[in-house]
């Protein structure tokens, strides 16, 4: 149980701001069983801005409340998985040549491409969230919950990039349990907390694992593997186009 409260604990304090004001043990074999609690923190970061927007939309317009959603999901994650999609767009995009990919995207100046990315990524949720929540208010939590599960099943698949960063923690070091458990999880999410139909969260999910199994070819390609900004890029990306699909569900 010790471990357990451990390993959980060290993957609050990695992937958010929460206050953990305790001295964990972050061996590697820590973060492959802390692995499984990804979608649980996806969770915990949505269901804080749910009751956030529960709360603020009974004072103030839906597209207010929205953008006060959003920044506290910016507040709580430190922006991190936005920051990864940042410098990989910059790395990506660049043009300087394959050998300088991994070196740009460590740069912690912020160029343009970085810029209009990190716009349109904002702008994106914004405006589906707007539409999406009056209808259907948990996508809050099951955006980050299934983007989260994008990154073990995508850290599952892949192969590092480089030597050392953050990524190689979690890049090759998921075994197939750590996946059934963490598909386990993120199920029993969905369908007991996030009350989604049974047809579109197995579509949604799909559709996560799609976009991590392309976005990791593509980035074997540029840069033979990947890294911990792809993470963030990888649960930006996923958490857009599970709204996306949500957004389709209610049209139709």
């Amino acid at each position: 149980m010790r471990e357990f409260m451990n390993d959980f604990l060290l993957m609050i304090q990695f992937l958010t701001r929460i206050p953990v004001n305790k001295n964990l043990n972050c061996g590697k074999e820590n973060f492959k069983r802390a692995s499984i609690f990804m979608p649980v923190i996806g969770l915990i970061v949505g269901g804080i801005q749910w009751a956030v927007y529960k709360l603020a939309v009974l004072i103030l317009p839906v597209n207010v409340s929205v953008a006060v959603v959003m920044l506290v999901g910016i507040i709580l994650t430190g922006a991190l998985h936005i920051d990864g999609l940042g410098d990989m767009c910059d790395g990506f995009f660049a043009f300087k040549g394959n050998n300088r990919i991994i070196e740009i995207m460590k740069d912690s100046r912020i160029g343009s491409y970085a810029c209009v990315t990190i716009v349109m990524d904002l702008l994106l949720k914004y405006s589906l969230l707007c539409f999406i929540v009056p209808r259907f208010s948990f996508v809050i939590i099951a955006a980050p919950v299934i983007g989260r599960f994008s990154i073990v099943f995508i850290a599952f698949i892949g192969k590092t990039a480089k030597s050392t960063g953050s990524g190689n923690l979690f890049i090759g070091n998921i075994g197939k349990f750590q996946i059934f458990i963490t598909t386990c999880i993120t199920v029993a999410i969905l369908l007991f907390i996030v009350n989604m139909n049974l047809k579109y969260m197995i579509m949604v999910i799909l559709t996560a694992l799609i976009v991590a199994t392309l976005f990791n070819l593509y980035c074997n390609r540029k840069i033979g593997g990947l890294t911990g900004d792809l993470f963030g890029a990888d649960n930006e990306m996923v958490e857009i186009v599970t709204m996306l699909m949500v957004s389709v569900a209610i049209m139709n």
